[in-house]
């Protein structure tokens, strides 16, 4: 590696837009608009975004998801939803509709 130049020309190769969403396996809209907003890496070549390989593997580093302390539960613990109704359901008392309070001015009889 040469100490006065650390960038080495096969290092600042880059990939264009369409060829940097291909890569990333992302439609070629996602790498524009998180570019545009400046959330992931990039050079403005000639107007047009060019990605160098080290930018592409930041991109993945950024969206890496790290495994979890634990391990997933597999069971009734891990289901979303409602829970599942009572076998046998404990009676509950019904309280009757009571009629809302008018609103607005009323009318003489």
């Amino acid at each position: 590696m040469n100490l006065r130049n650390p960038m080495r020309a096969d290092s600042i190769a880059g990939h264009r837009l369409d060829e940097a969403a291909a890569i990333l396996r992302f439609k070629k809209s996602w790498p524009e608009r998180k570019a545009a907003t400046r959330k992931i890496p990039f050079t403005m070549l000639g107007g047009a975004y060019c990605f160098t390989p080290a930018h592409l593997a930041t991109v993945v580093r950024i969206h890496e998801k790290p495994p979890t302390a634990e391990p997933e539960t597999r069971g009734r613990e891990a289901r979303i939803g409602r829970p599942r109704a009572r076998q046998h359901p404990e009676p509950q008392t019904v309280t009757p509709p009571r009629a809302r309070p008018r609103t607005g001015p009323r009318r003489a009889a």
